[in-house]
């Protein structure tokens, strides 16, 4: 636990390193959210409801998209694929830390940078739209059935863009993968807006993506509009896709590395 200790303690001092990075990032996270906000407000003066949201649950709604954006997203695919294409990686491979546990703690101590950034931010949202989101009438006896969905989420996206990552085993270049993973996520995902907005096909296909278990479930707890059985349910989602994105990830793992091996010599 001490080594894995010290890799924490070494990536948060990277993260306040490279302040300028973790600022764009920010941004890239929390912009769109609050642009949707504005949107909403103008939508909503000529209707009440869209798709069973008013104005007051589809600002929080927005609201949790840019937390989530911020604190459960991970990034650490651009780090791997430089590892891997630079040879990084096996240097890595031979420290006394398991490579996947070094990436997710390392990941992990970005987000205690994120949430600095967020706090003044998500403040100064909440002075802007409480008086009209103070309004949702808020389950609180589901947080701690939330707050489960949201580590789980966390877990959810971290294996997903460990698969994306491993991807540069095999290519030069996983811009055009991130970049796919980007717009299905933004779509299909609940991320621009909830998946009830979208057309029938649409939340069919939705239903079958791991990413709808890293925005949708979550947000839909929150503001308790469950889809499918109840909020179990929605937690027993997520942990089918943690076990299926590991056994995924695992075996992208070991082929990458033979593959890596065998290139590296």
């Amino acid at each position: 636990m001490r080594v894995y200790g010290a890799v924490m303690r070494l990536a948060l001092q990277e993260a306040m390193q490279y302040r300028v990075e973790s600022g764009i990032w920010f941004l890239w996270d929390v912009v769109p959210p609050i642009a949707m906000a504005f949107l909403w407000l103008t939508a909503y003066q000529e209707q009440s409801t869209v798709a069973g949201y008013d104005l007051s649950e589809m600002l929080l709604y927005t609201i949790g998209v840019m937390v989530l954006r911020t604190m459960i997203t991970s990034h650490i695919e651009w780090g791997m694929d430089y590892e891997i294409r630079q040879g990084v990686l096996s240097t890595n491979l031979v420290k006394p830390v398991d490579m996947w546990a070094f990436w997710f703690i390392g990941e992990s101590a970005w987000k205690v940078m994120r949430a600095l950034w967020l706090t003044p931010v998500l403040i100064g949202c909440l002075i802007w739209l409480g008086p009209t989101i103070g309004t949702v009438a808020l389950s609180f006896d589901r947080l701690p059935v939330l707050l489960v969905s949201v580590i789980l989420a966390y877990v959810v996206c971290f294996l997903m863009k460990l698969c994306l990552g491993f991807v540069g085993f095999w290519t030069n270049d996983i811009v055009g993968t991130t970049t796919l993973y980007e717009v299905t996520a933004n779509i299909l995902g609940g991320v621009i807006v909830p998946l009830a907005l979208l057309p029938d096909q649409l939340r069919v296909l939705a239903a079958f993506l791991p990413i709808q278990a890293v925005y949708s479930i979550p947000l839909s707890l929150l503001l308790s509009k469950d889809t499918g059985g109840g909020p179990l349910v929605g937690l027993a989602t997520q942990l089918g896709w943690i076990v299926g994105l590991w056994l995924l990830a695992l075996v992208l793992w070991r082929a990458g590395l033979r593959r890596y091996e065998s290139v590296g010599g």
